[in-house]
Formats: structure tokens, sequence, C-alpha cells
């Protein structure tokens, strides 16, 4: 009986994927990810408590999947649980998925002097007109050596980004599904802006996430 109830709901979750339906939510703890064609470098694991999380050099760690998680998504919530780092170069690029040069997205940062640092995410559309849209303020900055939940809502033509729930910005783009590409994680896929930093968790909902609804992992990670 048991085996039959297993069957049934394996069955209900593929259904839940299949093309006729909503693409399924990606849900990755970094220190676990899926499909990694290659390792550079060697971060490290290290203890939080809600697992582990992953440090990276700034200089030569990074991982490459082979595989592109916005596939299938007409729109969506990216989030990421990250912590910069102080004293690290002022470009920082930590999730890049798509192509190299091509349709894609990407979570940057940049460092100031004083230790703080701001969000700049990046989305590129190729077609009859190539489109881009950066959402970057340095006006508003923020601490380093924190853990925090950056987001990035892309739905209705426009894109907006969030710092632990808090909008940054609000642009507008007719976005199309990028379906091709990989993922690199701790660096853009071209091998330039090495992160200096740490990432807990990628999450990409194929919705558009209300900021009550995005990630808490940041407040019990500060707590330790």
């Amino acid at each position: 009986m048991k085996k039959l109830l297993f069957a049934a709901l394996s069955l209900v979750a593929l259904a839940a994927c299949t093309p006729k339906n909503q693409p399924c939510t990606i849900d990755w703890q970094v220190a676990e990810l899926p499909a990694i064609d290659s390792i550079m470098g060697d971060p490290v694991h290290f203890a939080t408590p809600l697992g582990n999380a992953v440090c990276f050099n700034g200089e030569c760690d990074a991982y490459y999947l082979g595989t592109n998680p916005l596939a299938g998504m007409k729109e969506m919530t990216i989030e990421v649980i990250f912590r910069q780092h102080s004293n690290a170069k002022f470009e920082q690029r930590f999730l890049h998925m798509g192509q190299v040069n091509g349709p894609r997205v990407l979570f940057e940062t940049r460092v100031n002097p004083d230790n703080t640092w701001y969000l700049d995410t990046y989305i590129r559309l190729d077609g009859e007109e190539k489109q881009d849209l950066v959402l970057i303020d340095p006006a508003q900055p923020h601490p380093c050596d924190r853990w925090y939940n950056l987001a990035m809502v892309v739905a209705d033509g426009k894109a907006t980004s969030y710092v632990n729930g808090v909008q940054q910005l609000t642009g507008e783009i007719p976005y199309r599904e990028i379906s091709e590409g990989i993922t690199s994680v701790g660096v853009r896929q071209n091998k330039v802006c090495w992160f200096d930093g740490d990432l807990y968790r990628i999450r990409i909902t194929p919705r558009a996430l209300q900021p009550e609804e995005f990630l808490t992992d940041h407040k019990t990670l500060n707590e330790e």
C-alpha cells in the first residue's frame, strides 16, 4: 500500500512539472548543487545553523553547472542568500544563468571602500532588437559581512530588485524565456569578477512572489 501511495504521489509531482503547466521551482543549497560540470579552485564548505554554506575566495573559486534553471519560465522570482565579504574587489559577480554573451541573467554587487555594497541585477535579451536592463543604485548601500536575501521579480513586463524584501529598483523589460545556456556560481561565465563572499541558497520560483513570501534564511544565519 505504501509503495502504491508513493507511486501516486510521484506521478502527481511529475504532472505538476509537465510542459503544459508551470515549470518546477528550483531550490538549490549551494553546498549541494546538482549537475556540476566543473569546479574551479577550491570553494570551502562551512557549517551554519541551517546546514553547510560555501565560501568563495574572490580569486579562482566557482562552480559551473550544465543546466539553465530559467528554461521554461515566462515569469519568475530569483532569490540568493548571500554574504559579501569586506575588503573585496569592486566588481563581484556570483550568479550567471543563460549564455555567456547572449540572453542571460546576472546577480552582482559593487563593493565600496567603506566596506558597504550595493546590488546590481542584469537581464539581457536577444531578438529583433537586443534589450538590456540594469538595476543598480549606488545610493542604496548595505554593510558587508552580514547575510542577506537578494531577490529579483520578473513579471508583467518589468523587473524589480529587492534586498531583504525592501525594493531597490524597478524597470521595464518585455521578458522572454531564456531557454539556452548554463549556470555559473561564484563568477561570471567568462571567468571575470570572481566572488569574494559566501553563498547559502539559490531559489528560482516560476511566478512573481510578494516580498512576504521571500526566503528568510538570512535572519537565522545572522544569529550564529
